[in-house]
């Protein structure tokens, strides 16, 4: 190992699957993370229930639920209204990054492309967003002016980095795959650059590359998809390729630090086939009377979506120096074909009962039209809004795939039970975890008379709420198992170890990764 002494190491793979993980380590497919492994503390990382997708990185920067946050989606509901709104999880988030506390305290930190995250002021370090993300909200930007002309001379700009998402054929997979591999490879780069040039209090990195193949490499995995074949000629299992990079990339990293450094691995959240019934979650709500249909008035298509199309078509054909020149430029085009144009409703939100609101699609959500707190709400709040969310929760769990026979929803959960705090309000009030045994295109209960949708979305991968997490360092015995964890317990953990007390926080320190000296303090 090299002579690193940064402290404190933390590495993510965003939506890394644990049991893709654990069965590619064992067979030697991923032979760094089989040995970090083998030398670690292993445990569980639970998702928060039903809002696992939208909340999870929010959360881990703040230490706080939803309920205390304020975040729960890519796209929310605005207070006092039935209008969403693009929901920039830094900017309206309602709690700060818990690195604040640790720079005002004196550590250095290297903090390099968190998602969800933005640049912090001050920072007694380095800070990088979005250079290589999954997600675009403000695009790639660093703690000063420097450091981000610094990093485009030295390493360009990551071939994938938000808005990832598009429908490409086999040859279109096989591009994107190099794509990804190629931002792997200038992220280990990147990494091994700040990693090697002072001794970091806490340096972090995240490889979100396993976040974007995720969703769109999961047929090349699963032989059992009904998109499998489309590819199955062409590609082989481009998950795995984009894994074993991670691996390698990991594996350069762990050189660098030596044995004296604690380093935490997470991944975070995992990847399945994306079979839920999101895409049929109005018609249900619909069919069931709970909400009101709405009158559509035609009109032409808009500018922007016509626009939207013939763009993506056209940067997919690019070749790769192009779009490395015209990145800069892809945002605000992005930003001005999206605009405000959202997905058209079947659902006059004022005239129902309850509504559907975005939450990802992992989970579905929903929202009472309540009085006092809507515009023009329907529902009385106590008993008569109890009854609803009862019903409610009664006819999702009645609900049946009507190809296989089986449940088409897992849980239904009460944010009021989850996520008290000053933020509920500008959360839905029933949280669907979707169940994801088989492609749903029909469902019906004994309420609901058969309503018939497919899904036709680009992504054939959708999150799961099981995670891992892994840690290593002098005071930790290899082959232990770790308690169960949330996103929250992170940050009280970092700040723990770094001897800077977090408080107000949901979450509770991991007092079986703290040295003990740290553990009793943490008690």
């Amino acid at each position: 190992m090299a002579a690193n002494n940064t402290k404190l190491l933390f590495l993510s793979i965003c939506s890394g699957d644990p049991a893709l993980i654990r069965r590619w380590s064992a067979a030697g497919d991923l032979p760094n993370l089989k040995a970090f492994l083998g030398q670690s503390l292993v445990g569980e990382a639970q998702a928060l229930p039903g809002c696992y997708v939208g909340a999870h990185w929010p959360s881990f920067i703040s230490g706080c639920h939803p309920g205390h946050n304020g975040i729960h989606s890519w796209e929310q509901l605005r207070s006092g209204s039935y209008e969403t709104f693009r929901c920039e999880a830094a900017t309206y988030a309602q709690r700060p990054p818990f690195w604040d506390t640790l720079s005002a305290a004196g550590q250095r930190l290297c903090l390099l492309d968190i998602p969800h995250s933005r640049i912090s002021a001050d920072l007694n370090g380095m800070q990088t967003v979005e250079w290589g993300a999954h997600d675009a909200a403000y695009g790639f930007q660093a703690s000063t002016a420097e450091l981000k002309s610094e990093i485009l001379e030295l390493f360009g700009r990551h071939p994938v980095s938000g808005e990832s998402d598009a429908d490409r054929d086999a040859e279109g997979l096989l591009e994107f795959r190099d794509e990804l591999l190629d931002g792997i490879r200038r992220k280990t780069d990147l990494t091994l650059h700040y990693l090697k040039q002072e001794r970091w209090d806490l340096f972090a990195q995240v490889f979100t590359e396993a976040h974007c193949a995720g969703h769109l490499f999961w047929h090349t995995h699963d032989t059992s998809h009904p998109r499998h074949a489309e590819v199955a000629a062409v590609c082989d299992d481009l998950l795995l390729t984009i894994y074993q990079a991670i691996d390698t990339a990991l594996g350069k990293i762990l050189q660098e630090v030596d044995a004296g450094a604690t380093v935490i691995l997470l991944a975070n959240h995992g990847i399945g086939p994306k079979y839920g019934a999101q895409h049929l979650l109005e018609p249900i709500l619909l069919g069931l009377g709970m909400s009101a249909p709405r009158v559509e008035v035609p009109r032409p298509p808009s500018l922007r979506e016509r626009a939207d199309p013939v763009l993506t078509r056209v940067w997919q054909s690019m070749p790769r120096p192009l779009k490395d020149l015209l990145q800069p430029l892809r945002h605000s085009a992005v930003d001005w074909v999206t605009g405000d144009r959202r997905p058209r409703s079947l659902i006059d939100r004022a005239a129902s009962l309850c509504f559907p609101v975005q939450n990802n699609s992992a989970s579905g959500a929903v929202r009472v039209n309540l009085i006092g707190r809507e515009p023009a709400g329907l529902v009385q709040p106590g008993r008569e809004y109890e009854a609803l969310l009862e019903r409610l929760t009664s006819e999702f769990l009645a609900l049946r795939n009507d190809d296989t026979g089986l449940p088409v929803v897992d849980g239904a959960y009460r944010t009021d039970d989850l996520y008290p705090g000053q933020a509920r309000s500008q959360l839905p009030d029933l949280l669907i975890e979707w169940a994801c045994t088989a492609p749903v295109s029909a469902v019906s209960s004994p309420s609901l008379d058969q309503v018939t949708g497919d899904y036709d979305y680009c992504r054939t991968g959708d999150h799961r709420p099981e995670g891992l997490y892994a840690a290593r360092a002098p005071h930790l015995q290899a082959g232990t198992a770790g308690p169960v964890v949330t996103c929250l317990d992170f940050a009280p953990t970092l700040g723990a170890f770094l001897g800077v007390p977090l408080t107000g926080l949901d979450g509770r320190a991991i007092s079986a990764l703290l040295p003990p000296v740290a553990r009793a303090k943490a008690v």
